[in-house]
């Protein structure tokens, strides 16, 4: 009986790996996913390689966007920061210019609408607020006091009518309800409707609780004395921007 070599070609074939199975099978696939990818390899490829460009533009993106905003908020602080105010105008004027997209932006817009309001252009102050308003979304915490401003600007210009539209919605904003029925109250008295300045104030003095500011009370409970009297309520200017 004689013994195989080891050297025989019979047994060298058998040692040498089979030529039929590649990566896919090592990994032990599924034949159908491994015939899936091989009949679509080019495809795989293609979409591959997508998502890899897509991956780094986002990354690029993410990137760009942070740095802008770094760049917008450092002008920001530098235009707040200075005493000349030319110099103030200007560098909020190049925020808004270079960075229009950042929340620096925003804010540059906001003060720049505050000098207007400063100076007296009260109707140059509405727009610019009425602008930056109109870019917000009604949940942002911005919205309200954009809308406060928009409202006394309106006031301050004598367009009575637009401020009570402002106002009006301002009342349904927490933390502002109070504000705007005074608000609306005064704009009433300036334009000599006392029937509908009584109706405010009743209103508010309605919503108020037992645990709100007594002095608040006091001051409507006054001011619902003077029109029973007959008398003009004492006027509050709205409080100037700081």
């Amino acid at each position: 009986m004689s013994t195989q070599s080891l050297f025989s070609r019979k047994n060298i074939e058998s040692q040498q790996p089979n030529a039929s199975r590649g990566l896919l099978e090592e990994l032990n696939l599924p034949p159908k996913l491994i015939n899936f990818i091989r009949k679509n390899t080019r495809s795989l490829q293609i979409g591959l390689i997508c998502v890899l460009v897509l991956l780094m533009a986002w990354i690029f993106f993410d990137y760009y966007t942070d740095t802008q905003e770094k760049k917008g908020a450092s002008l920001l602080a530098s235009a707040l920061q200075t005493d000349s105010p030319e110099q103030r105008l200007t560098e909020l004027g190049n925020v808004v210019k270079d960075y229009g997209r950042t929340e620096a932006a925003r804010w540059a817009k906001i003060e720049l609408a505050h000098v207007d309001y400063k100076e007296g252009n009260f109707e140059a102050a509405a727009a610019k607020y009425k602008e930056l308003l109109d870019a917000l979304s009604a949940d942002n915490p911005l919205a309200p006091l954009t809308r406060l401003s928009l409202a006394q600007s309106y006031e301050q210009a004598g367009q009575y009518d637009l401020a009570i539209a402002q106002y009006n919605l301002l009342k349904k904003s927490t933390g502002f309800t109070e504000q705007a029925y005074l608000a609306l109250g005064r704009i009433y008295m300036a334009k000599e409707d006392p029937v509908q300045a009584r109706k405010t104030y009743e209103e508010l003095l309605g919503s108020l609780q037992d645990t709100s500011d007594p002095l608040l009370m006091s001051r409507i409970e006054a001011k619902l004395t003077s029109l029973d009297a007959d008398k003009p309520a004492i006027s509050s200017q709205p409080e100037n921007k700081e």
